[in-house]
């Protein structure tokens, strides 16, 4: 398998959508960190990126098809910045390292900004999620049925 990550635009939010909707109800369910997640609210989801201001890469197949998607949500809390990331592989896709180097595409942008704090969260069932955010490096820390992963990266020079 020959693919890069790539940044993604605001062209691509149909792509993001097909490959959202694509997942079965289980991994919704672990990649919104909700019970049920209908179609209507992967849509609103989908609809409420902001392109202008967050961080989007994915894979996309030499047929067009979004395959892996990585999102990161830059917030500020307390005066310090953070970077809440989360992400998606299509179900055919997995066990090939596809999530991990989504993460490390995303600590790189992270550490090219500098003086950030990277977060994810998951489910404790999550396992893959899991070894994704370990591989990266992030400390996990139990938060009843959640795991909070935390590494901050040193401001840049």
């Amino acid at each position: 398998m020959h693919a890069n990550v790539i940044p993604l635009q605001a062209t691509d939010r149909p792509r993001i959508e097909a490959h959202l909707l694509r997942l079965s109800a289980a991994d919704r369910s672990l990649r919104f960190a909700a019970g049920v997640v209908p179609d209507d609210m992967v849509r609103r989801y989908v609809a409420s990126i902001d392109f202008g201001r967050q961080v989007l890469l994915g894979y996309v197949s030499l047929r067009g098809e979004l395959f892996g998607f990585a999102h990161g949500c830059p917030f500020v809390h307390a005066g310090r910045p953070y970077l809440e990331v989360a992400f998606s592989v299509d179900a055919a896709w997995r066990g090939h390292g596809l999530a991990r180097r989504l993460m490390d595409a995303m600590l790189g942008h992270a550490a090219a900004h500098g003086g950030i704090t990277v977060i994810g969260r998951c489910a404790t069932r999550n396992r893959a999620m899991r070894r994704v955010f370990e591989h990266g490096g992030l400390a996990l820390q139990r938060d009843e049925d959640e795991f909070e992963a935390r590494r901050e990266l040193a401001c840049a020079a």
